[in-house]
């Protein structure tokens, strides 16, 4: 009797087109899901930084998204189908799609360079962290959302047979990619209709953000997002290998003047940066800043390591450099700006 109950209850909330909310299997997740963004300009805004800053994500119309296969199925033929298949098939032109990408077992943060490159506009936009478990619980509540869904991936179209339930058609349906979508190692909010929705502030816990991006955007997003315990990381390259780290932005300029000289019509400043956080963007800041305090024309140099003032101050051709001054030079020697191109920052400048 409890089985009979159970069937007839599915075959009646289907038939009145509604979908299950999470009622008959609960899909662990991971706990963080990441977002890439390309943070690019419509009609004058950025959209991407716009929704972030007011807790709004877009659940794609499923016919729009970038899988020419989306949503295929093999469908049985009897008239079993028409009456339970075909109406979850018909669904599809309603639900929204909100595709986030898992981190990998032995990855840390989200380094995949294909995601960066092709959602994150050429790593010149940014990576949104949420916390899955917030985000996917406020939308439940709001009764919005149908699934979340770990996408499979399959060399094959998947069978939908006449003995499957509603879970396992909308699981073949909504959560099952070919092989060529595999890096993307999708996890997908399913909601019942396609458009912006409302998630919770504290649901964003960290952004990332692309090796190319401009310094421009990352302090308006910086700006628009403080005072919510987020963390801000900056993707950056490892020398000499196909990979990528992240560095957590500190927000520390810690310095140390260690050579000043004053000519007729300019001053040269050499500055041992203390800070952990050496990216392009950071050093381009730190500089900014530093030449808020000044009253004259300046030249600065930025050294990490004490070793490379002496090398600084007596600098002489490569060609006359010692071995051990040459690998200095191209790794303490972080930052030159010259007082003629005050917004300019060239970033490593005797590594070559």
């Amino acid at each position: 009797m409890k089985f009979f109950s159970q069937f007839l209850w599915i075959r009646i909330f289907y038939v009145r087109f509604h979908f299950t909310k999470l009622n008959f299997e609960y899909y662990k997740f991971m706990n963080k899901a990441y977002k890439y963004r390309a943070n690019i300009v419509i009609d004058g805004k950025k959209r991407d930084t716009d929704q972030l800053s007011k807790n709004i994500l877009y659940a794609a119309d499923m016919r729009k998204l970038n899988d020419p296969f989306e949503g295929s199925v093999e469908l049985p033929k009897s008239d079993e189908h028409e009456y339970w298949v075909t109406p979850i098939i018909q669904k599809l032109y309603n639900v929204g799609i909100y595709s986030l990408s898992k981190l990998k077992n032995n990855e840390t943060f989200p380094c995949n360079e294909l995601l960066w490159a092709h959602y994150a506009n050429s790593h010149t936009g940014f990576c949104i962290e949420y916390d899955l478990d917030k985000l996917s619980n406020y939308a439940q509540s709001n009764y919005d959302i149908s699934h979340v869904l770990h996408v499979s991936y399959a060399d094959e179209r998947p069978k939908v047979s006449e003995n499957d339930n509603i879970i396992q058609v909308q699981k073949k349906v909504f959560g099952t990619k070919s092989l060529a979508w595999e890096y993307e190692n999708e996890v997908r909010l399913v909601f019942e209709k396609y458009g912006e929705k409302t998630v919770p502030e504290n649901a964003v816990t960290a952004i990332y953000f692309g090796l190319k991006i401009s310094l421009e955007d990352r302090r308006e997003i910086i700006k628009r997002m403080s005072g919510r315990g987020i963390d801000f990381y900056q993707v950056e390259r490892i020398e000499n290998l196909y990979q990528l780290k992240a560095s957590k932005l500190l927000f520390d300029y810690s310095h140390e003047i260690v050579n000043f000289e004053q000519m007729p019509t300019v001053d040269n400043y050499m500055i041992l940066y203390k800070s952990a956080n050496k990216d392009e963007n950071t050093l381009m800041e730190f500089i900014e800043l530093f030449r808020k305090k000044l009253r004259r024309p300046s030249n600065i140099t930025v050294i990490d390591d004490i070793r490379a003032k002496p090398i600084l101050v007596n600098y002489k051709p490569r060609k006359l450099m010692s071995d051990e001054e040459i690998e200095i030079m191209a790794k303490h020697w972080i930052a030159y700006s010259t007082f003629g191109a005050p917004d300019v920052v060239w970033t490593y400048p005797e590594k070559w």
